[in-house]
């Protein structure tokens, strides 16, 4: 199963492909409020942050200070959820690499590998 990021809702928006299925494509309403557009489509399920998601990216977070590799708070959220949910996050960001570092559990696959697999 998929947790969809940003970047990706938006690459597959301005190429027209839809490699979404109903049942496994997620994404977070992080996602969604930083692009709207991306509410239509229907096959991709909503996840909303729970009180512990929040708690375990600001742990998270402090960690990736310590590192001197802090990324976007949206950011440590999204990849704090994939590993709670123990979704693949489907993402272009590299900094997603540096969230790994800190929470081994996190699973990352680009769009290209992802489109591939879901094809």
């Amino acid at each position: 199963m998929w947790l969809l990021d940003t970047s990706v809702l938006i690459q597959c928006s301005r190429s027209k492909i839809r490699p979404f299925k109903k049942g496994i494509t997620f994404t977070t309403i992080l996602s969604l409020i930083e692009f709207p557009i991306a509410l239509k489509y229907k096959e991709i399920l909503v996840i909303y942050p729970l009180s512990k998601h929040y708690e375990q990216a600001f742990k998270n977070a402090i960690l990736l200070r310590e590192k001197g590799t802090p990324i976007p708070t949206v950011d440590i959220l999204i990849g704090t959820i994939a590993v709670d949910k123990n979704l693949i996050l489907v993402s272009d960001d590299s900094h997603f690499k540096d969230l790994q570092e800190v929470e081994p559990r996190l699973k990352i696959i680009n769009s290209e590998i992802f489109i591939k697999k879901i094809q």
